[in-house]
Order: C-alpha cells, then structure tokens, then sequence
C-alpha cells in the first residue's frame, strides 16, 4: 500500500468570521493510498481549537505510515491505533474510498442506500456588523436555512436585521462557545419570537454542566462539546441535538456508529463540516438519513474547491454521476 499525505492551502473568497476570530484560508491535510492499481482519497481540517495543526496531524499519520503500508491497519482496526480526530478522520475516508474503488461501486452501493440528487443544506452567514450580516441574509433570502454565526455583543441588533432581510428561511444560531448561561436565558424570549430552530453550542464546552439545569425553549446542539462516541452518554443529558463532524469523530466509521445510535435514543443529529473541500464534505453526507439537518457549505467560501466537487445551488446540494470521492 503507498500512503502519501500532503498539506494543501485553499483560499478563501470572504473571511471566515466566528466569535473565535477570523481566517482567510483553509488548510487541509490530505491522504492518498494506492493499492495496486486503485486509490483513494481523504481530507482533514486541522483545528486550533481542538489544539490540532498540520504538524500534528501530519505526526500522527507518520506514526502509522508502517502499519497502513503493511496493511496491518485498514478500516476495521483504525481506532485502535489512532485517537479520533482530524488525522484519522483522513485516513479513514481515505480508506473508503479505496474500498468503494476495489469492489467498483460508488459510495451508495457500496453502503447499501440510495444516492440523494439533491439535500438541502445550510448556508453560513459569518460574524461581521449587523448591517454586513443583513445584506448576506438578504442575498440569500431564498434559501431554505440560515446558519447565523453569533456573539454576544451584537446578536440581538444582528437577528432583528437579519429577520428584516430575511424573514422566511429557517434559522439556527451558533455561538461558538461566545454566551453564558445567564445571557443565553435573558436571550430566550427574544429568540423565540425570531423563530430561531436550533442553537448551536451556546457556551463553553467547559462550562456547560451549568445546561444540566437550564430548560431552555429552543433547542441546543451540542458541537465543541461533542466529540466521539464515548462522549454519548453525557450529552444528551444537556443537549437535544449533536453536530457530527467527521473530523471530531475520526472519521465515516465512527460517524457511522454515532449517527445510529443517536436515532436510537430518538435524539437530533446535525451533520456538520470545518471549513474544507468537497473532499472533506462527500464522506459526511453519507450520512444523509439520519440527519435533522445538513450543513456541509464548506466549499461555498472558498476560491476554487476540488475538480469534480459538490454543486451548491440556493441552499441544495446537487451531486454528479462523477464526484471527487465514493
């Protein structure tokens, strides 16, 4: 087996702001494998706040290098030789791929399910001035959902601007970790009578025991808070959703399990992204059927995204019979 890694850079068409701060780029690591005459793909998106770069990223995969070469590690026992996170994640989808192009099926009937021709998915509206906010709203008034970036500071100016522009998409708010508990039960009224549908991590991850104790009238998605399948148990006893992204989990394998088991226990499931190509995008949307709500607009903010990507067209996602992966 040839395994090959490589860091790629991918500009983007706007910054990129949430209450974390800004970027203009992103920076991807992606996994190539070669058996015999078949290959296969994988993206990760390395993230600071998850104390990932593409040094590390780029260590853990040398330190499986051998075993991936030698075929000791494949998709079956990946997890025990890496943690979950934006390295495995590569390797894993990477893998799938590999095994769709050996037995000569795409994804879908290589997992049994139908191929989708179009699914909705969320638009982002970054963090910038009320009246920046509103404009994008505006422009995209037409699309079936709005992912709000937020913080404290200006959310209620911002939503009452982009209700204006906006007044029929379906809206969901991510904090990014940016409220607390007090601010976000001082907020509750006012984001009911916006329609907001979901909140996403409102608070801190290290602070969010305190959501043990709140009822709050919207309901809230676990993102930074939720990692793997270990971490199961403990969320739903704060959130009603979870933000599956591959590279938290480590990949479509432990994304797979998650899903089904979160459905199991009658709970919602966002499948979500990092900013990254349409490399990185195609693996989660395989999990389609299990999902309340897809949002997986990455590509939409950068310059040029993979030959044979995802097209995005108002807020749907429309796939090719020829795609960058599965």
């Amino acid at each position: 087996m040839d395994f090959i890694f490589k860091e790629k850079t991918w500009p983007l068409n706007k910054p990129f702001n949430i209450s974390r701060g800004s970027k203009t780029e992103a920076v991807t690591v992606e996994v190539n494998l070669r058996h015999n005459d078949f290959y296969g793909r994988g993206e990760c998106v390395p993230y600071s706040r998850y104390q990932e770069n593409t040094d590390t990223v780029i260590k853990q995969l040398e330190g499986i290098k051998k075993g991936i070469q030698e075929e000791i590690i494949g998709l079956h026992n990946l997890h025990k030789f890496i943690e979950p996170g934006a390295a495995r994640n590569a390797i894993d989808c990477a893998l799938w791929d590999l095994e769709c192009k050996k037995n000569n099926k795409n994804i879908w009937s290589f997992m049994e399910i139908p191929k989708p021709q179009t699914i909705k998915t969320c638009y982002t509206i970054v963090l910038d001035t009320p009246k920046a906010m509103a404009l994008d709203a505006k422009s995209h008034e037409n699309y079936p959902i709005l992912k709000i970036k937020v913080n404290e500071k200006d959310l209620h100016d911002s939503m009452m601007s982009i209700r204006d522009a906006a007044p029929n998409p379906k809206i969901i708010l991510d904090a990014n970790e940016g409220l607390s508990v007090q601010s976000l039960d001082k907020l509750s009224d006012f984001l009911v009578s916006m329609n907001v549908s979901l909140m996403e991590q409102p608070i801190s991850s290290d602070a969010d025991k305190d959501l043990l104790y709140f009822k709050s009238p919207i309901p809230l998605c676990a993102d930074e808070s939720f990692h793997s399948y270990d971490d199961l148990e403990d969320i739903f006893k704060k959130y009603q959703y979870i933000n599956i992204k591959l590279d938290k989990t480590g990949g479509l394998t432990e994304a797979l399990k998650i899903a089904k088991k979160a459905k199991e226990l009658q709970k919602g499931v966002m499948i979500g992204c990092m900013v990254g190509s349409s490399l990185s995008m195609l693996p989660a949307l395989t999990l389609y059927e299990y999902a309340d709500y897809i949002d997986l607009d990455g590509p939409c903010f950068l310059k040029q995204d993979q030959l044979n990507g995802i097209k995005y067209d108002e807020g749907f996602i429309r796939l090719a019979e020829k795609m960058c992966w599965g």
